[in-house]
């Protein structure tokens, strides 16, 4: 056993094709990369940004109110369902903070 283990360890060494060669490639300076003051300020500030992501999340939140203020308006009548009735409690007369 110990001489069959030999010569299959052995036939693997001798008949083995070349590697592929190691190719290095060099990159970029990181330091050149950076973004400097006068590109940025043609991408725009973070403050800037910042506010106008802030707008636009306060008037979502502010048109969502309004949506639901209009849509709690009529009150649903006793002829309505079950489930119509709950989902009007459910959306109208619980506030979610």
């Amino acid at each position: 056993m110990g001489a069959a283990l030999a010569l299959a360890l052995g036939a693997g060494t001798g008949t083995a094709e070349p590697t592929e060669p190691l190719t290095v490639t060099r990159l970029p300076e990181a330091e050149g990369l950076l973004l400097t003051s006068e590109s940025s300020a043609t991408i725009g500030s973070p403050d800037r940004d910042t506010g106008a992501f802030s707008r636009a999340v306060s008037e979502a939140v502010r048109l969502q109110q309004q949506s639901a203020q209009s849509s709690c308006v009529s009150v649903p009548t006793a002829r309505s369902s079950v489930a119509a009735r709950w989902a009007w409690e459910a959306r109208c007369r619980y506030k979610r903070y």
